[in-house]
């Protein structure tokens, strides 16, 4: 095997095993926000990592495209996860009681009630 096959081989194992650690945190987690740490974390580094490999396997054309979506994923993946998470606030805004700071909160906008919900719907 070449070098770049070996290459290969650890970084779509390693994405492998990224996206593994993500399946695993949004079972095992107790809430919604530590369940899109989990996923907002590891599958963001696992997906790069398995783009990565598709762009060793295909060649050098193809690893700048694939460069090119890992740069996109990074740059979209936190912003989509802060907007579930800002979602999932505003529709349910009970935290876990160990949550200590709450940075989301502002005393201009008030979560919506059940009732508002429905409506909307």
């Amino acid at each position: 095997m070449t070098m770049n096959e070996w290459g290969i081989i650890v970084l779509a194992t390693a994405g492998t095993l990224f996206m593994l650690i993500s399946a695993v945190g949004i079972l095992r987690m107790p809430g919604i926000y530590a369940r899109m740490h989990a996923v907002g974390k590891a599958a963001t580094l696992g997906v790069g990592l398995l783009l990565m490999a598709a762009g060793f396997y295909f060649g050098t054309g193809e690893i700048w495209r694939m460069g090119a979506l890992v740069l996109l994923f990074f740059f979209t993946s936190p912003v989509a996860t802060t907007a579930m998470a800002r979602a999932a606030y505003y529709r349910n805004p009970r935290p876990s009681h160990r949550l200590k700071h709450n940075d989301i909160r502002d005393p201009r906008y008030q979560p919506l009630t059940d009732r508002e919900i429905i409506e909307m719907e």
